[in-house]
C-alpha cells in the first residue's frame, strides 16, 4: 500500500517577498491491487473512490 499527501498551496508575502506554505488536506491511499481511495480531512467519515477517466467523459 502507498499513501500520498493531498495538499493545498497558500501564497503570502513577507517583507515584499512571496512565500508559499503547503497545507495537508487529506491522503490518497493506493492499494497493492492499484485501487485508489481519497480521504479529505473536511469529510473524515467518508472515503472516496478514485477511478480513471474514460475516453469521452467530460467534467
Amino acid at each position: 500500500m502507498q499513501l500520498m499527501n493531498i495538499c493545498a498551496k497558500k501564497s503570502y508575502e513577507v517583507n515584499g517577498e512571496e512565500k508559499i506554505t503547503w497545507y495537508k488536506i487529506g491522503v490518497l491511499k493506493i492499494t497493492d491491487n492499484n485501487r485508489m481511495y481519497l480521504r479529505l480531512f473536511m469529510h473524515p467519515q467518508t472515503e472516496f473512490s478514485v477511478f480513471e477517466n474514460k475516453a469521452g467523459i467530460q467534467d
